[in-house]
């Protein structure tokens, strides 16, 4: 008999603040965490803006030693991890090592960090470099010093799956803990803002405002033109339900199903990638054991780009049918932009967070229905809703979909 999976913590790092009451009090009061860069000097581009994390201090949560050897990424990632450990009132004394692990998504991770290093490779004598330039410079640096500051020993992995990377981390834990393979995982994700990144996707023309229209994050809106990137960490404990309840653990919600699909390619018709995205819904929403008719609440993953808005609520029109009008849409990338391999995650505790106060935030920034979507879209103020099962949608742009489906605890 398969065990099942609950939430019982959450840290995160954000542009709209830091911890999970900030981030949701921000959220649900409809406040925006983007804003001009500060962080890179923009002035060549036509882009300039970005959903910066500002007010960290990661020394409140990893103490002062040797934080100025670890990149930004991993101070998130750190810094979230030590709120969703206390948050969950789990022991960080070794005493549950082995029965903890930790998967992380990351699409680009310490990206910049691993290309400068391998420069001064090329440009110096390499045994002249001190070691300590290598010490957070690979993809997975950052889940390895969490491992070894909070001695969790049961297992470590990075999941990069490109935009769905935090979600596919989230569904792995999942799966592995109702296999028994570990009581407790740390699931989520992690991204930062650099240079390196932002060109990748001005380059590749994804960013909003490179067409010449007002840049803005804009889900669903008729002219959307792009996505704003963003950075942060979004970390949920996940725990093995018995284990929880032996503990007097606060259980925010279950976790239900998971349903991952792949395109093969950017040259598909639309109708394909549709069908895809419909698979991924179908497969999570089976796998929880939930009817369409059921659903109380959809995330989506719309970022604001023209084609994937498009397919996402087309798949979701004709996924639900006529229901779809029913169901709640909400799309918390109007406030804190695209963060790529985090992204699921942050749409994660989103969810979590609704369904304990029984508040949806809306979508800011809409002024413009699109004609060709039709969805129940939450754009005017919060949505007070009692919600039991929620599902999660994110997509990739080269092909990934994955979904997963929460819902409200019951024992």
């Amino acid at each position: 008999m398969k065990k099942r999976v609950v939430i019982t913590g959450i840290g995160v790092v954000s542009p709209l603040g830091c911890g999970k009451e900030a981030f949701w009090n921000n959220l649900i009061e409809g406040k925006s965490g983007i804003a001009p860069m500060i962080s890179l000097d923009l002035s060549p581009y036509k882009c300039k803006l970005g959903g910066e994390v500002r007010d960290l201090k990661p020394e409140v949560y990893l103490g002062s030693k040797g934080l100025k050897y670890l990149n930004k990424g991993t101070r998130f990632l750190g810094s979230a991890s030590k709120m969703a450990l206390d948050d969950a009132k789990l022991p960080q004394d070794g005493s549950l090592s082995n029965q903890m692990g930790i998967i992380i998504g990351s699409s680009l991770g310490n990206f910049s960090e691993t290309t400068d290093y391998f420069y001064e490779i090329i440009r110096n004598n390499p045994s002249e470099l001190s070691p300590m330039l290598s010490y957070d410079v690979a993809l997975n640096s950052s889940i390895n010093y969490v491992s070894v500051i909070f001695k969790i020993k049961g297992l470590a992995r990075t999941i990069s799956a490109g935009f769905t990377s935090s979600t596919d981390a989230l569904g792995d834990a999942y799966k592995m803990i109702q296999r028994g393979m570990a009581k407790i995982i740390l699931a989520g994700g992690v991204e930062q803002i650099s240079i390196d990144l932002f060109l990748i996707f001005y380059l590749r023309g994804l960013l909003s405002g490179l067409d010449g229209v007002k840049e803005e994050s804009l889900p669903f809106d008729k002219t959307r033109n792009g996505f704003v990137m963003s950075e942060g960490s979004y970390v949920i404990i996940l725990e093995e339900l018995q284990h929880a309840l032996d503990r007097g653990a606060h259980i925010y919600a279950e976790i239900r199903g998971f349903g991952s699909t792949f395109v093969g390619g950017k040259k598909h018709p639309e109708d394909i990638r549709v069908r895809r995205v419909e698979k991924a819904m179908h497969d999570a929403l089976t796998g929880a054991g939930v009817k369409k008719e059921d659903v109380g609440l959809i995330s989506a993953n719309a970022n604001g780009c023209k084609m994937q808005d498009k397919v996402e609520a087309k798949a979701i029109q004709s996924y639900f049918g006529t229901g779809c009008s029913q169901i709640p849409v909400s799309a918390i990338k109007s406030n804190v932009g695209e963060s790529y391999g985090a992204s699921g995650a942050a749409q994660f505790i989103s969810t979590v967070m609704s369904i304990n106060t029984g508040f949806i935030p809306h979508i800011i920034n809409h002024s413009n229905k699109d004609p060709e979507i039709n969805l129940n879209l939450i754009i005017e103020k919060p949505l007070k809703k009692e919600i039991q099962n929620v599902l999660i949608n994110t997509m990739d742009y080269d092909g990934n979909n994955s979904c997963l489906v929460i819902n409200k605890f019951s024992k």
